[in-house]
């Protein structure tokens, strides 16, 4: 069976090459619209799941600003998908069929990868000098929805896709792993834009969760941006001294504390 999907995959992978430029944009359009209508739909899901609990207040009705931010970033995000397309046929970007152990690997890899990075750009882009022209503009929505994820400055969404072509230009990575961090970088970003916490206490006091982040922490960053500026993991936060200190409380208890429904929009220096 593995051997099956290795080579439907790689017929996939032959036809893509081989497709007219203008037809590979129209399908790489589609694949970020769907990927945003899937977020919203696991976002309202989860907002429904038993014990969810509301840390922000509701965000109310979508606002033009938002919509047009996130048709934006859904072009833009075509964008980097058409330029991921040609650096692949130039054989910049090289990426495997096979599957095994090694991707399981190599999806841990990536996530640690874009952890670490995904960190510092935050961290960038929260600097007294940069905050105000391009992040502010993603926090205008303190209480988020689904959709916020994709509500980005211009700039912030050619940032993060040329930080992701860039790795991706580094190593010869399984498709299999990369369609796997395309899952769970969906999962967390729209999980942090629910201004809810859906996570029962039992997995939230896990240990694993001291390390994981949960979807309260991003959350918290949208109520208070001085903190928490990680995405999959509390790591570099705890390092440098960025964790929210009341997180932990909050990550650990029965019920969570609501954060209060005026953010501090400051940048972190």
């Amino acid at each position: 069976m593995i051997d099956d999907l290795a080579t439907a995959v790689t017929g996939l992978l032959e036809l893509l090459e081989t497709l007219h430029p203008g037809w590979f944009a129209l399908l790489a359009l589609a694949e970020n619209v769907v990927l945003v209508g899937l977020g919203a739909l696991l976002g309202h899901g989860a907002l429904r799941l038993p014990g969810a609990r509301r840390l922000t207040p509701d965000p109310g009705p979508v606002s033009t600003l938002e919509l047009a931010l996130v048709a934006g970033t859904t072009v833009l995000n075509t964008v980097i998908t058409v330029a991921g397309w040609w650096l692949w046929k130039a054989d910049v970007i090289v990426l495997r069929t096979d599957l095994g152990l090694g991707s399981i690997a190599e999806l841990a890899v990536l996530v640690m990868v874009m952890d670490v990075l995904m960190y510092a750009g935050h961290a960038t882009v929260h600097l007294r000098a940069l905050f105000p022209w391009v992040h502010r503009l993603h926090h205008v929505f303190a209480d988020a929805r689904p959709i916020t994820l994709f509500a980005l400055h211009p700039l912030e969404a050619i940032g993060f896709g040329a930080m992701w072509l860039l790795v991706l230009a580094a190593h010869p990575f399984s498709i299999w792993a990369l369609a796997a961090y395309t899952v769970l970088n969906l999962v967390f970003g729209i999980l942090g834009h629910l201004g809810v916490e859906p996570l029962p206490p039992p997995v939230r006091r896990n240990a694993v969760f001291r390390w994981v982040a949960t979807p309260t922490m991003h959350v918290g960053h949208h109520a208070d941006p001085r903190y928490n500026l990680g995405f999959y993991t509390t790591v570099w936060d705890r390092l440098f001294g960025t964790l929210e200190p009341g997180y932990d409380v909050r990550r650990t208890a029965l019920t969570p504390e609501p954060y209060r429904s005026e953010p501090r929009q400051s940048p972190t220096r």
